[in-house]
């Protein structure tokens, strides 16, 4: 399943679920805001130009109904943009 989301600059973002249950979060990270506490390798939100906002914890199925229970548990900055790891627990 792959979503698209066309930011308010007209950017395509995509997100897809992975083999390990996570999102796999592409699309033009040139221009991006990233926050941390005090390991910038813990990130705790991913904001690329235009858009979406995605902080830790975050119901992902207020971004899209497919990912309906799915809530933000980190990210892994890769190649491709972000892995957006998924609590597992709190899956339904």
């Amino acid at each position: 399943m792959v979503v698209k989301y066309i930011n308010r600059y007209k950017d395509v973002q995509t997100f897809e679920v992975n083999g390990k249950g996570n999102i796999q979060w592409k699309g033009d990270f040139e221009f991006n805001r990233v926050g941390f506490n005090d390991n910038p390798k813990d990130i705790i939100m991913v904001d690329p130009s235009g858009g979406p906002y995605i902080p830790l914890k975050y119901n992902m199925g207020m971004f899209d109904k497919s990912f309906d229970g799915m809530r933000v548990a980190g990210f892994i900055s890769n190649d491709d943009g972000y892995e957006i790891i998924i609590n597992k627990e709190l899956k339904q």
